[in-house]
């Protein structure tokens, strides 16, 4: 072999003209290493993570002489240029580098706020935080301590909730269709379970409280519920189901489920379903309290399988087919844009999203995960090992259940494989895991279809501290879970209004300033805004006694935003951002400020 026969050259072996050693141990394919001749590989000099990313490609080098050659047609990451390219690599162009105004406007003076020389930094209690790329967005609150895990039983036609603190079943409800299997909690913690209904009939969708106090007490007598998995009450009875809607036609199957961050008109709301239609290639909107259809989203080739939503209120969908599908909501109606994943798998199975919106997915038929970064357009991929179905993000890293009983952890960023687990214990060994979730302690559960006695499914509680399985839950037949069975993906959660300020100072000179415009690079979000004013004084010092005057809000205003105010002295900008949901925030790339300074004389 090849490398075989090279990995034991020593430094000695370097190229023979002047300049330091090659160290052919560390790197046999270096420039002047020894070589087979007629040989060639690829190489790059560049990290290895910038590969494929902006303008970095790999070269290859020839073997000529017994000596490896240039990595020709190699392109490392170089310092970045306003060019609008991606020169250093990191799946941003012209990054640090742009004129206040943005793009490579040459004439335009000011200053930049939310860049490297000036970066966001979030006050104490103003209600902002950072974006993964150090944007300027909403803080989060704490909206669902997802204690209970949902668990739908296939084959039996119910729903299991279990306790996941005591790790006991403490209800089973019908769910009025055939073959439930998705499932996603709301921000109320209220449980949406979507009925398949393979046979061709008409999918339909159930709604289940999280807590008693949430359900219905008809009679006023008490709630009339389950009250653990022997006590299965006639559909229809139950005064915790609160509502089951029939969703598509007939024969268009539901088998993608998600929940955004709708608040509703009164802020009762736990956010509304959007459930994938996989036969009937379309997305169907529900809304979160009554259930009625709000939109139907024609996706025409594409069979929605698998769904979440990111924080920004963006809708992911994956068909298992290699396709990825953005669904923006903030439109009317909602747009839909299909994404290629570079890689030759089928059979995509899994979806999540983590806390800053990465994509993650399960490759079923090419034993893989994939990450997809959207403000970098960037897909990455591992190997995994077999079978890998169902996954959920918690705390940065991806749990994946493998269909033969195994649980993997994979660090998200960067994407690697950390370790694999058996789901065997001593109460039972768990066969066809599919469904993974996570509680509000972090434990991880995950959802078998076989592994109990009499052919039941199982739920397996793991310990991700202890790395060992910690409770076994016996539940119904043919567990096929899929989708967010805790609510722990509820990524959004944000509040409702932050603020953020900023002095400029003007010209560095004496001189009265000629301020001229505000540039706000923002990313709106699926129900956010930013509201964009400024005071002006004649020196920092006088700021505070100084009104603030509206510019705008963007959106629905474009940038630039006139100034508006005298030349000279200084000026504080004050952004306001807000969302309407608890998802859908609005993310700030930059603020330039664009001013003239007076010439001489």
């Amino acid at each position: 072999m090849l490398v075989a026969l090279l990995a034991g050259c020593g430094s000695d072996e370097g190229p023979q003209d002047a300049g330091p050693a090659v160290d052919c141990t560390a790197d046999p394919f270096a420039m002047g290493c020894p070589c087979l001749p007629g040989a060639s590989t690829t190489c790059y000099g560049g990290a290895e993570e910038t590969t494929g990313v902006g303008e970095c490609r790999r070269g290859r080098a020839e073997c000529a002489g017994g000596r490896w050659g240039v990595c020709d047609g190699e392109v490392a990451p170089l310092p970045e240029v306003c060019d609008t390219l991606d020169n250093d690599c990191d799946g941003l162009a012209d990054d640090g580098v742009r004129s206040p105004c943005g793009g490579c406007t040459p004439g335009c003076d000011g200053a930049v706020w939310g860049e490297e020389d000036d970066p966001f930094v979030p006050g104490a209690g103003d209600g902002v935080a950072l974006g993964p790329l150090g944007e300027l967005t909403l803080a989060r609150e704490t909206t669902l301590e997802a204690t209970t895990v949902w668990i739908a039983n296939s084959a039996d036609g119910t729903v299991s909730k279990i306790d996941g603190l005591a790790a006991v079943e403490v209800a089973r409800y019908r769910t009025g269709g055939l073959e439930p299997s998705r499932v996603a909690v709301d921000y109320a913690g209220d449980a949406w379970v979507a009925n398949r209904e393979l046979d061709g009939g008409v999918s339909s969708v159930v709604k289940i409280a999280g807590a008693i106090e949430r359900c219905t007490d008809a009679a006023g007598d008490g709630v009339t519920t389950s009250t653990g998995p022997d006590d299965v009450l006639p559909f229809g009875s139950d005064e915790c189901v609160l509502l089951h809607v029939p969703v598509g036609g007939a024969g268009e199957v539901a088998r993608a489920l998600a929940i955004d961050g709708d608040r509703g008109l009164d802020g009762a709301s736990g956010g509304n379903a959007w459930v994938g239609l996989h036969d009937g290639e379309a997305i169907v909107a529900l809304d979160g309290l009554g259930g009625g259809e709000l939109v139907r989203v024609e996706t025409p080739g594409f069979a929605p399988y698998a769904a979440a939503f990111d924080p920004w209120g963006t809708l992911w969908v994956a068909s298992r087919d290699g396709y990825l599908a953005r669904v923006d909501r903030r439109s009317d109606p909602p747009t839909v844009e299909l994404l290629e994943i570079p890689y030759p798998c089928f059979l995509l199975y899994g979806l999540a999203v983590d806390d800053d919106g990465r994509v993650v997915l399960t490759g079923f038929s090419c034993d893989d995960a994939i990450v997809y970064e959207p403000w970098r357009d960037l897909f990455r991929q591992i190997d995994t090992p077999a079978s890998p179905r169902g996954l959920s993000v918690l705390d940065g890293v991806a749990w994946i259940a493998h269909t033969g009983g195994q649980l993997s952890a994979a660090g998200v960023a960067p994407l690697a494989l950390d370790q694999t687990f058996d789901l065997a214990a001593d109460g039972a060994r768990p066969l066809e895991s599919i469904g993974v979730g996570a509680d509000g302690r972090g434990q991880v559960w995950i959802a078998s279809s076989q592994g109990g006695p009499s052919g039941r499914g199982v739920a397996t509680r793991f310990d991700p501290v202890t790395s060992a399985v910690t409770a076994q839950v016996i539940v119904g037949r043919a567990p096929h879970t899929q989708g967010d069975l805790t609510g722990a993906e509820l990524t959004g959660g944000f509040v409702t209004e932050g603020t953020a300020t900023h002095v400029f100072e003007g010209c560095p000179l004496a001189g009265e300033t000629e301020w001229a415009r505000v540039h706000v690079e923002v990313l709106p979000g699926a129900a956010g805004s930013v509201e964009v004013a400024v005071r002006h004084a004649a020196s920092p010092a006088s700021l505070a006694a100084a009104p603030f005057a509206l510019l705008g809000e963007v959106p629905p205003d474009v940038s630039p935003l006139a100034l508006g105010v005298p030349n000279g002295g200084v000026i504080e900008l004050r952004l306001v951002l807000r969302t309407a949901a608890r998802d859908g925030a609005p993310l700030v790339r930059r603020v330039g400020v664009e001013w003239a300074c007076p010439g001489p004389g």
